[in-house]
């Protein structure tokens, strides 16, 4: 019994010394790649960009960087991209921009019939719909930002093809 537990107490102190410096490592090339990043970000053309992820509340936001030669379109992309991740579990936001400044913003449900999140039950319902159509437009216009990169005038958003209205 003795050995046994002898054994047990070596395994376990291996394994435990093996993990914690698997996590040193790790931490360590964490730290590496963030200095890597942060001499790229100064020495390129970049600029960061507010997004809101919470319509009721504008001081919970995520900052977005971005190529200062960016176009409209992907600039529209960018934050449509990172509020479908952020606030709508990675729903489809399809965009499209006419003479520069209007952006129609297409809703669309996930292909795969298997998904469980939908637009039209989870965001778009009775209790959703405002908060939803309200966090989209305003990070597009960017109002509380007053942002000069992004001179966006005027969004339509639709859900399959139809214009969303807030009766």
């Amino acid at each position: 019994m003795n050995k046994f537990n002898t054994v047990i107490f070596l395994s376990t102190t291996i394994l435990f010394g093996t993990a914690c410096s698997n996590f040193n490592e790790s931490t360590t090339d964490i730290q590496n790649l963030d200095n890597i990043t942060a001499v790229e970000s100064k020495t390129s053309n970049s600029e960061t960009l507010a997004i809101q992820i919470d319509s009721k509340d504008a001081s919970q936001f995520v900052e977005i960087e971005y190529d200062a030669n960016s176009t409209n379109k992907e600039k529209v992309n960018l934050i449509l991209s990172t509020i479908s991740k952020e606030c709508f579990n990675g729903l489809p936001i399809k965009a499209s921009i006419v003479n520069n400044n209007y952006v129609e913003i297409n809703l669309e449900e996930f292909k795969d019939d298997s998904k469980e999140i939908s637009w039209k039950v989870d965001y778009l319902n009775e209790y959703a719909k405002f908060d939803t159509i309200n966090l989209i437009v305003k990070n597009i216009l960017q109002d509380n930002y007053k942002s000069k990169s992004l001179n966006i005038k005027e969004v339509s958003v639709y859900y399959n093809n139809e214009l969303i209205t807030l009766d």
